[in-house]
């Protein structure tokens, strides 16, 4: 970063776009979702971030704590663990990066088929980047079986 006027280089950008790809990777989409590491969930959401889910015309959150919670209860049922409904392939099409904020957007497959998109905002804290919230669009009626 250019000290004099605090604008970004090119070098810059790219290592922004690369440190928030690996953490999207590493603490949604294998947190949350493929392996199911809430430990590394902890680590790239902010503790008061929220899913932001509409039901009617209400707006519901689901916080980080319940959704750790039901990644965690998922973990335990040996039923839905060798179900496979998680194991998903991914693309991440949108990263877009302004100062220190950005917008992710990943798209999520099953059998080659698009079932989830999922929008997430992230802040750049003094510690790095965190999700501070997710909206999702489901392209099939609860892809992940959710009890929410």
């Amino acid at each position: 970063m250019n000290k004099k006027n605090n604008l970004k280089t090119k070098e810059d950008i790219t290592l922004d776009r690369e440190v928030l790809r690996v953490l999207v990777k590493e603490t949604f989409i294998d947190g949350a979702l493929n392996s199911m590491n809430v430990d590394s969930m902890a680590q790239g959401f902010h503790p008061e971030f929220a899913i932001l889910v509409a039901k009617g015309s209400a707006l519901q959150r689901l916080f980080l704590s319940d959704w750790i919670a039901m990644v965690k209860a998922y973990k335990k049922d040996p039923i839905k663990m060798s179900s496979g409904i998680r194991c998903l392939e991914y693309t991440i099409n949108i990263m877009d990066i302004t100062g220190n904020t950005a917008i992710v957007k990943t798209q999520f497959y099953r059998d080659n088929k698009l079932i989830i998109t999922d929008y997430l905002s992230y802040i750049r804290y003094d510690e790095g980047w965190k999700a501070v919230s997710k909206i999702s669009n489901d392209h099939v009626s609860n892809p992940l079986r959710l009890d929410f």
